[in-house]
């Protein structure tokens, strides 16, 4: 239960930092977006129950402060958890580099959902015009913030301890996510 509320509380303050703060310093098209890393950590690390059911609420939470298609990010973050549940199944997930790539691609699943279900669900005008060109901002910034985190979760790490689970740090077990 302490984990499941840390989860929670590390989503609300990356829904809050992206909609509240890092507005006030960066353009919208160079805000990283933190929640989408810890949905995929969720998809790599923890227990399918336990992943779905903070996917649904951090997407809500995500739709509640910033969306106003009630709906598309629980879509988003639901999807994007599922698909990485898929690929951790094949791949060698105790690498950083292939956090990174995961990251990156989530990032282009997640501009390609949001622009598909916007296109066809809502009255949302030119939203392709409008995305597309952000596609690769949003990209080099989730690029440079999660590499810049990884190497200071690297780092910080030895002060800690190593814990067995830590998807894409070293000394994760072979039972991940079951």
């Amino acid at each position: 239960m302490r984990g499941f509320l840390l989860y929670l509380f590390l989503g609300m303050l990356a829904v809050l930092l992206r909609t509240s703060v890092f507005p006030l310093f960066f353009s919208p098209g160079f805000c990283p977006d933190l929640l989408l890393g810890l949905i995929i950590y969720l998809g790599l690390s923890e227990n399918m129950l336990r992943a779905v059911l903070l996917a649904l609420l951090l997407g809500g939470m995500q739709d509640s402060f910033s969306g106003s298609s009630l709906g598309l990010s629980v879509f988003v973050c639901l999807s994007i958890l599922l698909l990485v549940r898929l690929l951790s199944e094949h791949l060698n997930v105790e690498s950083p580099p292939l956090l990174i790539l995961l990251i990156l691609g989530g990032t282009f699943v997640q501009q390609f959902l949001l622009a598909t279900c916007l296109v066809l669900f809502a009255d949302a005008g030119a939203v392709l015009q409008i995305m597309l060109p952000t596609l690769a901002e949003q990209l080099l910034t989730n690029l440079v913030a999660y590499t810049l985190l990884l190497i200071l979760i690297l780092r910080l790490q030895h002060l800690f301890g190593y814990r067995a689970g830590l998807a894409g740090l070293i000394y994760q077990s072979k039972r991940h996510g079951t």
